[in-house]
């Protein structure tokens, strides 16, 4: 099984919708994946998502199952501050690694996010048992073997949370060092051996469908300006 983690265009926060280089995105977006077979499409409930995946849904006649829990997370931990969004070089000045399994008591939102990703976490697991993979420990017993590819047009902090989730990468590593571009494609297959499988990165951040409007991404500077 496949999994594609989507991110919405180009976002206006304050109307929930998409800016006009958003619409540009989406439509860039929809042509590439107008050419990826999809088994199933699913959508955050938000205006940004829907926006974006009903470009992709109208080129290729299909509808997508909104799921609320695709939601963007709720990392705003103390009022002015988005887990997320923190200074990486602030999040990682620490001696020792981050752990993937205690990272809750190792970050000042670590509370906060354990709360929020644990719901979200029962939500997916539920959905992933429903297409035959069942969670156990670090890794899935297969139910029965699945060869489809799921579509999920969501937000930034869903995908980084998946990250964490599926790799075993600490959640504070995930939010500090990787990035997940606007319009972007994530995709991550569950690789089995006897009974079991695993979850391999396939492709982090493709954003290659986007080159008419900002060129290819290794030649952007960075920090953008």
């Amino acid at each position: 099984m496949k999994l594609l983690l989507i991110r919405h265009g180009d976002p206006d926060y304050a109307r929930d919708a998409l800016t006009p280089k958003g619409h540009a995105e989406a439509r860039l977006l929809a042509e590439a994946l107008a050419r990826v077979p999809m088994d199933e499409i699913y959508v955050s409930p938000l205006g940004r998502a829907q926006l974006t995946a009903q470009y992709t849904l109208q080129k290729i006649g299909r509808e997508a199952t909104t799921l609320d829990w695709l939601a963007e997370l709720n990392g705003n931990y103390r009022g002015d501050a988005w887990c997320w969004s923190l200074p990486p070089a602030e999040v990682m000045a620490r001696p020792e690694p981050y752990s993937a399994t205690d990272w809750p008591r190792q970050t000042p939102y670590g509370e906060h996010m354990a709360e929020v990703v644990r719901p979200f976490y029962e939500q997916f697991e539920a959905l992933m048992r429903w297409h035959g993979y069942a969670r156990e420990g670090f890794r899935y017993r297969v139910l029965r073997s699945n060869a489809a590819t799921l579509a999920f047009f969501c937000h930034g902090g869903v995908i980084l949370t998946l990250l964490g989730h599926l790799l075993q990468v600490p959640i504070p590593v995930a939010y500090a060092q990787f990035w997940v571009d606007t319009a972007s494609i994530t995709a991550i297959g569950f690789d089995e051996h006897e009974g079991y499988a695993a979850c391999r990165l396939l492709v982090w951040n493709d954003v290659s469908h986007l080159a008419p409007l900002r060129g290819p991404i290794h030649a952007q500077p960075y920090p953008a300006r």
